[in-house]
C-alpha cells in the first residue's frame, strides 16, 4: 500500500511496482493521509506499506505504531526526507524495515525493494489452510525419485510426464540452475514454497531436487520472454540464502532447451559451468559432492535389485552401509518411497495407489519409537513389501522392456525391428514381443511409431528440414505414410504442425 499526500510521488510510486514487481507485489491501495491509510487497511491489511513520515490528519510514525500492534509482522518503509535521528530511532523502535531518504534514484528504491523482498522470504510461512504440506512433501519424493533416473541412469522415461501434468499444453523452453552450497538443515516442503515464489514468475513453471547442499531447479516456460525476470529472481534466492544461514551460494545456470526430455544435457552443462568458473575452494568441494551424491545413487540402485529379485541377505547388508552414512528421518522417508514406488512400477499400480501404499508403509515408519534402530525396522517394512512380487520374474519382464525402450528411444531414427532389439539383449523374440505388451500396454510397432512421432515434432520445432526430411530422418521413408502417421499422432498434418509453430514463434 502506498501513502503519501504527493499526488505525483505517489503516482510515480505505483508506476515503479508496476514495471520491476509486478509479479513480486499487487498494489491494493493508495491513500493521501494517515488516516485514510487505517481505513484503507481495516478493509484489507497489506504485506508492505510504504509511508512518508509526514502526512496529514495522522503521521507516518502514528499509522505504523497502530498497523504494528495490529500485526506485528507487517513490513512498513518509510521514504521521507526527514533524516532527524529522533525519527529514526523511533522507527526501528517500531520495528519498521526499512527507511529511504530522499532524493534518492531508481536503482536505490530497487535496491531497497529487492531487500525487503529477501527479509519477506526469510519469514515466509506456508499457509497451513492453502498448502498441503504433505502433497508437497510426496511431491518431493516423486520429483527426486524421477529425476533421479534421469540425472544418473540417463533414462528418458515417459513417467517424467507425470511430473508435468499440472503445467498447461507444451513448455517451449527450459533451463537447469544450480544454487550451490545451500544450508542442508531446511524443510524442504517451505523451501520449496520459498523458492517457487522467488522463481516462477510470469508463466514459469519449477521441479526442484535437493541433494544435500545442492539445489536443482528445472524452469520451464511458454516462451523465451518468460524468463526475463530471471537475473533478479537469482540475486533474491542468493540474498534470501545469504540473511538465513550467512551462506555465500553460487549460481550457475544452463542455456536453453525446447523441451522436457533435455533435461540431463541442461543439468551437465550447469554443473560444467559451476565447475569451471567457481572459486577454487568450492569447485573442490563440489567435485566431492557430485562424486559422494554418484556412489550414494550407486548404492540406492543395488539395494533396490537385491530387493527386487528377493535377495534378503545381500539387501540387508546394502542397506545397513547406506545406513551408516546417514539415517535421518527425510532418508528413510525417501527409501520406503524408493522401495514402494519400484515394487508400484513393475506391478502397474496407478498414481493414487501407490500414494496409498506408500502411505501404509510411511505411517508403520513413523511408529517406530525415538529410540529404536532404523535398520531392523526398515528390513521389516522392505520384506514386507517384497512379499507382492512373487517370485520375482516381473521384476526381470520390466528391466527386459526397460532396456528395450533405452534401444528404442536412442535408435529410433535408425532402421530397427524388435528382431534386433531381441538378438542384442539375447532374448527370444516371441519372449520380449510378450513382455513389451505386458509391461507398456501397447505393441512394439506402436511404440516405436510413437517414439518417431515424437522425434518429428521436435525436428519440425527446431530445424528447417522438409517434412519428407525429417520423415527420413525418423526412419521412414514414404511421404505419404509418414504424413499418414504424424496426424494421426498430432491431430493435425505435418504442414499444418509447421504453420502453427511458426506463428507461434514469430508471437514470441
Amino acid at each position: 500500500m502506498l501513502a503519501d499526500d504527493n499526488h505525483v510521488e505517489r503516482a510515480y510510486l505505483s508506476r515503479f511496482l508496476t514495471t520491476y514487481f509486478a509479479h513480486d507485489f499487487t498494489l491494493v491501495g493508495e491513500a493521501r493521509d494517515g488516516r485514510e491509510v487505517l481505513e484503507l487497511s481495516q478493509e484489507s491489511m497489506a504485506d508492505l506499506y510504504l509511508l512518508d513520515i509526514q502526512m496529514p490528519k495522522l503521521t507516518g510514525l502514528e499509522v505504523a505504531e497502530h498497523l504494528k500492534r495490529r500485526n506485528s509482522e507487517v513490513a512498513i518503509l518509510f521514504i521521507t526526507s526527514y533524516a532527524d535521528f529522533a525519527y529514526v530511532r523511533k522507527a526501528l523502535q517500531l520495528g519498521v524495515i526499512d527507511y529511504l531518504l530522499k532524493p534518492y534514484d531508481d536503482a536505490e528504491l530497487q535496491q531497497t525493494i529487492q531487500a525487503i523482498l529477501s527479509k519477506l522470504d526469510k519469514h515466509f510461512v506456508l499457509p497451513s489452510k492453502e498448502v498441503d504440506t504433505d502433497q508437497v512433501e510426496r511431491s518431493l519424493l516423486q520429483t527426486r525419485f524421477l529425476l533421479s533416473k534421469i540425472l544418473f541412469d540417463q533414462e528418458m522415461w515417459h513417467s517424467l510426464d507425470q511430473l508435468l501434468t499440472h503445467q498447461r499444453a507444451r513448455l517451449q523452453a527450459c533451463k537447469a540452475v544450480i544454487l550451490y552450497p545451500c544450508p542442508n538443515n531446511q524443510n524442504n516442503a517451505q523451501l520449496t514454497s520459498v523458492l517457487k515464489g522467488i522463481f516462477c514468475k510470469r508463466e514459469l513453471h519449477a521441479l526442484l531436487l535437493f541433494r544435500k547442499e545442492e539445489i536443482i531447479l528445472f524452469l520451464f516456460g511458454d516462451r523465451v520472454r518468460d524468463f526475463q525476470d530471471l537475473e533478479s529472481s537469482i540475486q533474491r534466492s542468493r540474498t534470501f540464502f545469504q540473511d538465513e544461514e550467512g551462506n555465500s551460494v553460487f549460481c550457475a545456470v544452463s542455456s536453453f532447451a525446447s523441451d522436457e526430455h533435455s533435461l540431463l544435457s541442461l543439468y551437465t552443462e550447469a554443473s560444467s559451468f559451476l565447475l569451471q568458473f567457481a572459486p577454487p575452494s568450492l569447485v573442490q568441494h563440489y567435485q566431492a559432492h557430485l562424486t559422494e551424491q554418484g556412489e550414494r545413487h550407486a548404492l540406492e540402485k543395488r539395494m533396490t535389485h537385491a530387493l527386487l529379485t528377493r535377495k534378503q541377505h545381500e539387501f540387508a547388508q546394502l542397506l545397513a552401509e547406506y545406513l551408516d552414512h546417514d539415517a535421518q528421518m527425510d532418508t528413510l522417508t525417501y527409501l520406503l518411497y524408493l522401495f514402494t514406488r519400484s515394487v508400484g512400477e513393475i506391478l502397474g499400480r496407478t498414481e493414487e495407489e501407490h500414494n496409498q501404499y506408500f502411505l501404509q508403509a510411511y505411517e508403520k515408519l513413523s511408529q517406530r519409537s525415538k529410540g529404536e534402530a532404523a535398520l531392523p525396522f526398515l528390513l521389516d517394512i522392505a520384506q514386507s513389501i517384497a512379499k507382492d512380487l512373487g517370485e520375482g520374474g516381473s521384476y526381470h519382464n520390466v528391466h527386459l522392456v526397460r532396456n528395450a525402450i533405452r534401444i528404442i528411444t536412442k535408435g529410433c531414427r535408425n532402421k530397427i525391428t524388435l528382431q534386433d532389439i531381441a538378438d542384442e539383449l539375447e532374448v527370444s523374440y516371441s519372449h520380449l514381443s510378450k513382455c513389451f505388451k505386458q509391461v507398456t500396454g501397447t505393441s512394439f510397432n506402436a511404440f516405436l511409431l510413437e517414439t518417431r512421432m515424437q522425434e518429428a515434432v521436435k525436428l519440425l520445432e527446431t530445424t528447417n528440414l522438409s517434412i519428407a526430411e525429417v520423415g527420413k530422418q525418423v526412419g521412414i521413408d514414404d511421404p505419404y505414410y509418414f504424413s499418414k502417421s504424424f496426424k494421426k499422432f498430432a491431430k493435425m498434418s505435418p504442414r499444418e504442425f509447421v504453420a502453427m509453430h511458426t506463428i507461434s514463434r514469430s508471437n514470441s
